[in-house]
């Protein structure tokens, strides 16, 4: 009988134990965890928006900077295509790919902008970066459906180097 009692206390013990136990890692985790309240989606949706607005900012300051100089205004849409490929470099070589003279033609539409170019060599490992920088700078600066393909005809040669690139490379 003294047995039973016990399987009995022990029976209704355990599953109060359970809940008590329960009870306290509910609340542990409550402090522990941030409240979502509409308070703290609204601080979140302001520091975005402020965020945003700075971005927005500077890049704004940006293309202004560059929409006063009158050389912009006056360039052709290949032009334009050139300088924004004036900053895309081959990783191995400290010149951009249009002093370097891997851009071979550029054709710049409303609806699509196409570059050929190629590589120093056809073994070159940084080729499909290249061209991918390159696709990614021209979609940045919002030229419409870049497409940049590599062309072995005819043969990259250090006689492509420009007069600035070559003087970059002291050659």
């Amino acid at each position: 009988m003294v047995k039973i009692k016990g399987v009995i206390y022990l029976l209704l013990i355990v599953p109060v134990l359970i809940v008590l136990g329960i009870v306290a890692a509910v609340r542990r985790q409550s402090n522990v965890t941030q409240s979502y309240s509409p308070q703290a989606q609204a601080d979140d949706a302001r520091v975005y928006a402020e965020s945003t607005r700075v971005m927005e900012t500077t890049i704004t300051e940006a293309l202004a900077a560059k929409a006063r100089d009158p050389k912009l205004a006056t360039m052709t849409n290949e032009d334009l295509v050139y300088e924004v490929l004036k900053e895309c470099f081959d990783p191995e070589i400290p010149l951009n790919v249009v002093d370097l003279g891997l851009i071979y033609e550029v054709t710049a539409g409303t609806d699509a902008v196409d570059v050929k170019m190629s590589v120093t060599s056809a073994a070159c490992p940084s080729g499909a970066q290249i061209a991918e920088d390159i696709r990614a700078k021209l979609a940045d600066a919002g030229f419409p459906n870049p497409k940049v393909q590599i062309v072995m005809e005819p043969a990259w040669s250090p006689q492509r180097i420009s007069e600035a690139g070559r003087k970059t490379l002291g050659i």
